[in-house]
């Protein structure tokens, strides 16, 4: 079985603590008040064995996206149980390809497994997820394999609508209590300063690193915070989403 902790397309800005995992969580529609096209989910699965982390980016805005997007995080929920990553990603593709939804979706799913102390990470053209050990001062990047290669003959993790036949690979990180996990979607490193020059991975891990010693809490602000002294705004003109969660 499995419980989710978070989970839907509405604005959302909190911090939890179940089971194995604490986290904090911010979304926010550009353009659509309390909904928009980023999908969040957050759950664990057999009594904590399993906890699972996924993100996703709906392209467009408005009320025609939201509507896509609500779609797209119900078929995940409906398969976020599949054992592997990958599997989940290959079966919402499958689903909203065959619904012929105009619905490119960029996405990443991370799971962690305690007993193994291992997270497995499988990308749909998602920006990469970062991860911090414990031990450690700078974050480094969960990279996928390759966004544009092919698996005998199949695309190989490019965004969910685009091909049936993709196919999503996983990769394994070791993980042990205390290490972290930062998840985002491109709101965040496409947003643009009055020069229209963008944040990009490089500041947005340059933040990360300067709040190693922080609280969930106050390195979700940190990073909203240089997000919007780069901006030079509180706006944003598109949907922004990112979770941070740590490994009790």
């Amino acid at each position: 079985e499995c419980k989710e902790l978070w989970g839907g397309i509405r604005s959302q800005d909190s911090d939890i603590s179940a089971g194995n995992v604490i986290g904090s969580i911010y979304s926010t529609a550009g353009c659509d008040g309390g909904k928009g096209g980023d999908i969040y989910y957050v759950g664990v699965c057999k009594g904590g064995i399993i906890t699972r982390l996924a993100i996703a980016d709906v392209t467009g805005h408005g009320e025609a996206v939201s509507k896509i997007s609500q779609y797209v995080y119900d078929t995940l929920k409906e398969h976020i149980w599949e054992p592997d990553s990958h599997v989940i990603l290959g079966e919402v593709n499958q689903r909203i390809s065959n619904r012929s939804l105009d619905a490119m979706t960029t996405a990443a799913v991370v799971a962690y497994y305690r007993e193994e102390s291992e997270a497995r990470v499988s990308y749909a053209g998602h920006p990469p997820v970062l991860y911090l050990r414990s031990n450690a001062r700078f974050w480094s990047f969960a990279r996928p394999p390759g966004r544009k290669g092919q698996s005998d003959g199949f695309p190989l993790n490019i965004p969910l609508a685009i091909d049936l036949d993709t196919f999503y690979s996983q990769i394994t990180i070791s993980m042990t209590p205390g290490d972290r996990l930062f998840a985002y979607t491109d709101g965040i490193i496409d947003a643009s300063n009055p020069e229209g020059e963008s944040l990009g991975l490089a500041r947005l891990k340059d933040a990360l690193d300067a709040n190693t010693g922080t609280t969930l809490t106050e390195l979700k602000s940190a990073v909203l915070k240089t997000m919007h002294e780069f901006t030079e705004t509180e706006q944003t003109h598109d949907d922004v989403t990112l979770i941070a969660m740590e490994i009790c």
